[in-house]
């Protein structure tokens, strides 16, 4: 949480994107970037549509990592990990907060699969959002998920590639911290 907090304060443009690699049925690596929207003592929160490649990803095998980059504070973070479902009622509260467009969206959108024209994802968009009053149900195949840290990994950029390097796992109950070369 402190880092998402010095990130925003530094005045970082999408602080809270993080790239998010999971591994598609034949084992090979998939990144694109989500929004952590938490860090709790479950894990690091973001959410999705369950039916993108990503949700049946995860589905599949639910190891999982994560690296942020923060180039005004010049660092990164790496977190590996297993990916577990948030409760609905987590789901339901974070869905509460999101734009009406958004919502409308969580909808519209069969996220991943092939559509024909950009016109045809707008008008999915118009039906949907005729069909709601103010108020955007959560659609079942809309949640999010707890990235629980198996591994923490972070760097600080400093002069002549001399960087700063330490790791964080868990061990014997607690944390084991160690530093690495750059």
């Amino acid at each position: 949480n402190r880092g998402l907090s010095e990130a925003e304060e530094s005045g970082q443009v999408n602080h809270t994107a993080m790239a998010l690699s999971t591994l598609d049925a034949e084992g090979a690596p998939r990144v694109r970037f989500v929004l952590c929207k938490g860090v709790t003592e479950k894990g690091l929160r973001f959410f999705t549509n369950l039916e993108s490649d990503k949700g049946h990803e995860v589905a599949r095998d639910n190891r999982g990592s994560v690296a942020f980059y923060w180039s005004i504070l010049k660092r990164q973070v790496r977190i590996e990990g297993t990916v577990t479902p948030v409760t609905d009622a987590e789901a339901d509260a974070y869905f509460a907060t999101r734009s009406r467009l958004s919502n409308v969206g969580a909808w519209a959108s069969q996220q991943s699969r092939p559509i024909d024209s950009r016109e045809s994802l707008l008008a999915q968009v118009e039906t949907v959002s005729a069909r709601y009053g103010d108020a955007v149900p959560r659609p079942p195949h809309w949640s999010g998920y707890h990235l629980h840290a198996s591994k923490w990994e972070f760097w600080q950029d400093h002069p002549g590639r001399i960087h700063d390097r330490w790791t964080l796992q868990p061990h014997a109950g607690g944390w084991k911290m160690w530093r690495l070369q750059p």
